[in-house]
């Protein structure tokens, strides 16, 4: 049975907070903020912890380093950047996506992944 810490506590909240999905070390950073000694290892544990409970889902994008988002988030598709690898929601769904699949075919979910340079990158 795993136990809560003021910790895990932290890193829960940096993560429920967040407009867009993190990386651990995003996680960390922002953590420390509160708790300035929290380490790396901690938030990849909480992690796994959070994961199993459900409470947080893993956002695997190729190109892009594991990122992590509350599950309270409702379906939505992201934006990576391809020069600072961060990931960013996009508004809304595409519509009609099941009337692509090949005809017999059910599509039972989905994921839509755009490419390109956020504006801080461009501004470089």
């Amino acid at each position: 049975m795993a136990y809560t810490t003021q910790q895990k506590l932290i890193v829960s909240a940096v993560i429920e907070k967040s407009n867009r999905p993190l990386t651990p070390l995003d996680i960390c950073e922002a953590a420390k903020v509160e708790f300035p000694l929290l380490g790396i290892a901690t938030v990849y544990r909480s992690l796994k912890q959070f994961v199993g409970e459900g409470s947080v889902r893993l956002v695997e994008v190729p190109g892009a380093p594991p990122h992590y988002e509350h599950v309270s988030r409702p379906h939505h598709h992201f934006f990576l950047c391809k020069q600072c690898k961060q990931l960013f929601d996009l508004v809304g769904c595409v519509r009609g996506i099941d009337a692509m699949a090949p005809s017999g075919f059910q599509v039972d979910s989905h994921e839509i992944v755009l490419y390109g340079n956020c504006p801080d990158c461009l501004a470089a």
